[in-house]
């Protein structure tokens, strides 16, 4: 019987769709690719904003109707905010609770044996890992979050913080490292909750780096007032944690971002920020921007701006404000017009571009390691370094895809670093 995936959203959906997939592979199951024939085909949906939702029942009703004999089955955030009415309309197969998504191939195939389908027998010859569609791995570490920030639907979705068990955790490295994957991501709903008895994040990575084999690791964001500044810490001395740090601050604006029930002050993050710089100058710095947030006003955005511009970030994600039904920003006043949520994504991905080049000039002539990705048509290798800078380099072979190469960058374009090997 052969199964497919569609994953929409986040790296968290893309890391559970990698456990989905050895699921059904040790159930015996054939993956096949998105968009071929399949007997089911498992739609794991996003709903952080409306549009993401709607875009991923949209694929169910698509599919319906080019696929009327496969098995659908949907998953993922969509199932806890779409409604049972609008759900009962799309033609699925079967809805998947989010209690039950962690066993996801099990619960399939119980309902496919109970409507008559023939299901394969379990595969003892199953990898323990996904095939190798990426040239890096994701560990997703825990799930949920109880932070209740108002322009946000996760915690509804996803439900309390739960960590995976710590031997748990180093387990599934441990066989990503076997299954030849040289860079590994660590990733969850919110990383920074991450708990197993008295052992943190910081205790998890630890043992992660501690793991033979292992390449190098990578972080996922980490929420500003949580553990940032241990895992700093830990950063500055680890040779195998990435120097790259992440954080969703969201806004510059002490105003908005109480009125986003963050968890910091502008200040504290700047400082979070001069800290972490004064022990790593070369970290690579990483932000989740929301403009036009309801009651942004010019000078509210000029904070953030005036902060993005003063802290040397080098990978910003802006974001227009969208309204998410169900959660308490959709009922705020103070809206900002749509025309102007754009113009000021469009002025922050300047400044972004400009920022990204200026970060990777200070690399030129300075020793990188890149984990090389794929090779493109004129020969050229791609990839990206630990401080999250993608790079071209030249005299390298297909023979080196997946692997960590060390070279020294001679330029730059657009915020890409230029290197060659001899």
């Amino acid at each position: 019987m052969t199964v497919s995936f569609k994953t929409f959203g986040c790296r968290l959906n893309r890391a559970e769709t990698a456990q989905f997939e050895a699921g059904f592979a040790a159930a015996g199951f054939l993956r096949v690719p998105f968009g071929t024939p399949a007997d089911c085909i498992v739609i794991h949906t996003c709903a952080v904003t409306q549009s993401a939702e709607s875009e991923s029942l949209k694929t169910i009703r698509s599919l319906r109707k080019k696929e009327p004999r496969a098995f659908l089955v949907l998953a993922g955030c969509a199932v806890e905010t779409a409604g049972a009415e609008t759900l009962r309309s799309l033609g699925i197969d079967l809805v998947v609770p989010r209690d039950q998504k962690d066993r996801l191939a099990d619960f399939v195939t119980r309902h496919l044996r109970t409507s008559g389908h023939v299901c394969p027998p379990p595969s003892h010859a199953a990898p323990l890992v996904p095939s190798r569609s990426t040239k890096r791995a994701s560990l997703k570490i825990q799930d949920g979050c109880d932070f209740f920030c108002t322009y946000c639907i996760v915690p509804h979705t996803r439900g309390q913080p739960r960590s995976h068990p710590f031997e748990a955790c180093l387990d599934e490295a441990r066989a990503l490292i076997h299954a030849g994957f040289h860079e590994i991501v660590v990733t969850g709903c919110n990383i920074a909750c991450y708990a197993d008895g008295n052992r943190t994040l910081v205790d998890l990575l630890d043992a992660l780096t501690d793991l033979p084999g292992l390449g190098r690791l990578r972080l996922g964001s980490i929420e500003p007032g949580t553990v940032e500044r241990d895992v700093i810490a830990f950063m500055t001395d680890s040779p195998k944690l990435c120097k790259f740090l992440h954080l969703p601050i969201q806004s510059g604006d002490d105003g908005i971002l109480a009125s986003m029930r963050r968890r910091y002050t502008v200040d504290a993050v700047s400082q979070t920020v001069r800290e972490a710089l004064h022990r790593m100058p070369y970290l690579g710095l990483g932000a989740d921007i929301i403009v036009g947030f309801p009651g942004e006003t010019p000078a509210a955005f000029e904070n953030t701006r005036a902060l993005l511009e003063e802290l040397p970030f080098s990978n910003l994600h802006i974001f227009p404000y969208s309204e998410r039904p169900g959660t308490p920003a959709s009922t705020f006043g103070g809206a900002v017009p749509e025309p102007e949520r754009k113009s000021r994504v469009a002025e922050l991905n300047h400044l972004k571009a400009l920022k990204r080049a200026d970060f990777a000039q200070r690399f030129i002539g300075r020793a990188v390691d890149v984990l090389v990705e794929h090779i493109d048509d004129a020969g050229l290798a791609h990839g990206w370094t630990g401080e999250y800078l993608s790079c071209r380099i030249s005299g390298l072979s297909e023979a080196h895809i997946t692997r960590l190469v060390t070279c020294v960058p001679h330029a730059s374009e657009k915020g890409m670093l230029i290197a060659r090997l001899p």
